[in-house]
């Protein structure tokens, strides 16, 4: 703890700690001046444009009384969740596969790392047209974007690991499957939450932006028909829900990275 701390710590009344309250109400005012500026827009531009947002409010209430949210919310969900879980699967196995091939490795690491430059929204109509219209198109999509993130991280945490621990762990006769489980993986795990961090959100975008194309369920679908329909506020609230997926699921991950990491020493003023 720095001198700037202990002294706050020390002038804070019976050691009570304002700075959550303070941070909080920075929150709820930045959430306030948003609501304002989006009104504004709304009366500059008018709601053929940007939708008012106490209409959004009570479009999603509605939506939400008849079961219809929670539908599609369901639906957005479970498919992001299916190909989140494929995605961070073969990101997290292959560098452990490629750990014990060093030379295939440093063969194939550069087409990997230009396969990062593919846009993987541009092959949405492949996928289409290779499995057809259903939940595969949105599946593959939302794997290679989970992919990439969570296999760099593993990748650069693995290397990332001092070797002095492994060959300690070796002396001492542990196992090279136990070394990757005990010693590998409790040190990569920082690098694996950050990988985390960039997949999750990007594996409900992927599914929203895939139900645009493909399906007649989701929260994407409800955007996509309320376009079609020139149903502004339905597309509003569609774009608020998104947000909202993406928001409650950065924070689930955020406090499981803290139970998970508790044991590291980290600057709390850094911590996003």
């Amino acid at each position: 703890m720095s001198n700037a701390e202990q002294t706050m710590d020390l002038a804070a009344p019976n050691g009570f700690n304002w700075r959550p309250y303070i941070v909080r109400a920075g929150q709820i005012a930045f959430a306030v001046f948003l609501i304002w500026v989006w009104k504004a827009g709304s009366q500059s531009a008018g709601e053929m444009f940007v939708a008012d947002p106490f209409k959004v409010w009570d479009r999603l209430l509605k939506i939400a009384a008849s079961g219809e949210l929670g539908h599609h919310t369901y639906v957005t969900l479970k498919i992001s969740a299916i190909g989140f879980a494929i995605g961070c699967f073969f990101g997290v196995g292959l560098p452990f596969v490629l750990r014990r091939l060093p030379r295939f490795t440093d063969a194939i690491e550069p087409f990997i790392m230009a396969s990062v430059g593919v846009p993987k929204y541009a092959l949405i109509p492949l996928f289409i047209l290779w499995f057809g219209i259903n939940d595969a198109p949105k599946l593959w999509l939302i794997g290679l974007l989970v992919f990439y993130p969570v296999f760099i991280a593993i990748f650069a945490g693995i290397r990332g690991v001092d070797s002095r621990l492994i060959n300690m762990a070796r002396v001492v006769g542990a196992s090279e499957s136990r070394i990757s489980r005990e010693v590998i993986w409790n040190a990569l795990l920082p690098f694996f939450f950050s990988g985390l961090k960039i997949a999750l959100p990007r594996a409900v975008s992927a599914a929203i932006i895939g139900e645009f194309l493909v399906g007649n369920e989701g929260i994407g679908y409800y955007i996509e028909h309320s376009r079609q329909q020139m149903d502004v506020t339905g597309a509003f609230t569609g774009i608020i829900v998104a947000t909202a997926l993406v928001l409650i699921v950065n924070s689930a991950l955020v406090y499981i990275d803290r139970k998970f990491s508790a044991w590291r020493p980290t600057d709390r003023h850094m911590e996003l």
